[in-house]
């Protein structure tokens, strides 16, 4: 599998390990779980950058750094903002039916922006990984979603803003060391929440402390090293080695190794929800067995 694909989907599974961590703590402020995910990330990139002896680029381009300044703060601090925002407003169900538009907001902005050619691959695998997902998440009862119209549109400028920010990014990135992008972007996404966290909220420390007993620190931590530090390595060099649409359809394979997860630990599984991550990895396959 080349390196492209197996980044992207290795994203998708720290994604979901992440998610299953962070919802076992649903209760906590989500600005201050952003807060110190993106500290942990940062700190662990950092060090990854030490070890690795990564130096700062300082001959970049001043247009890859406005690129990648610019990518971190509207995916991060502008994206995450909104999505957090979002989805208390709405339910499960409508999180992640609009989760769904990530994959076609990303294979089309590659097109249109970046001139990436789409393969047989992609055009059979976007709408097979999109509907499937789709089906596999509204909900099993009759029950009408809560949806609220400015909530949906707050989860839905998440999912796009973000799709818009690792365009953006993809340029620079074919151009940097992977880790010095990584820390950079996530720093420039990181610096204006911690500001607002810090500075703009009272009780914020007194709320982190909170979050910091023996159960629920480890799950923070775990959810923290998943789904910042590697999750966004991985994001980042699966839009690095393969096309931007590629990596996209394969990270949305986060929602079917979350399904596999949630059965691992006891939860059921309807047979439809199964049925319909049965057609989304049938999409991914299209998309690998197809080639650049």
């Amino acid at each position: 599998m080349p390196l492209g694909d197996a980044m992207a989907l290795g994203c998708a599974l720290a994604w979901a390990i992440a998610v299953t961590a962070f919802r076992q703590i649903a209760s906590a402020p989500p600005l201050t779980v952003n807060f110190f995910k993106n500290t942990v990330g940062l700190i662990l990139l950092v060090f990854t950058m030490l070890l690795g002896g990564v130096g700062v680029d300082t001959e970049r381009q001043a247009a890859d750094w406005v690129r990648l300044v610019a990518s971190g703060f509207l995916g991060l601090t502008v994206a995450d903002t909104l999505f957090l925002w979002g989805i208390q407003r709405v339910d499960g169900a409508v999180i992640a039916a609009a989760d769904c538009a990530y994959a076609p907001t990303v294979v089309l902005l590659s097109a249109l922006v970046l001139g990436e050619p789409l393969s047989l691959g992609v055009l059979l695998g976007t709408p097979l990984v999109v509907a499937g997902l789709f089906w596999a998440s509204q909900p099993e009862k009759r029950t009408p979603s809560r949806v609220e119209p400015i909530g949906l549109l707050g989860v839905l400028g998440g999912v796009v803003l973000t799709a818009v920010g690792v365009i953006i990014a993809k340029p620079a990135l074919e151009r940097s060391n992977l880790i010095e992008a990584t820390t950079l972007r996530l720093a420039s996404g990181a610096l204006p929440i911690a500001m607002v966290e810090i500075f703009g909220q009272r009780k914020a420390w007194a709320r982190l402390a909170g979050l910091l007993a023996p159960r629920t620190g480890i799950r923070l931590l775990v959810g923290s090293v998943f789904g910042t530090y590697l999750s966004m390595l991985l994001w980042l060099g699966g839009m690095k080695y393969t096309s931007a649409s590629r990596a996209a359809i394969l990270n949305q394979m986060g929602a079917v190794f979350l399904l596999v997860i949630s059965r691992l630990i006891g939860e059921k599984i309807p047979l439809r929800k199964w049925l319909g991550a049965g057609i989304a990895v049938l999409g991914a396959l299209c998309v690998i067995a197809s080639r650049e």
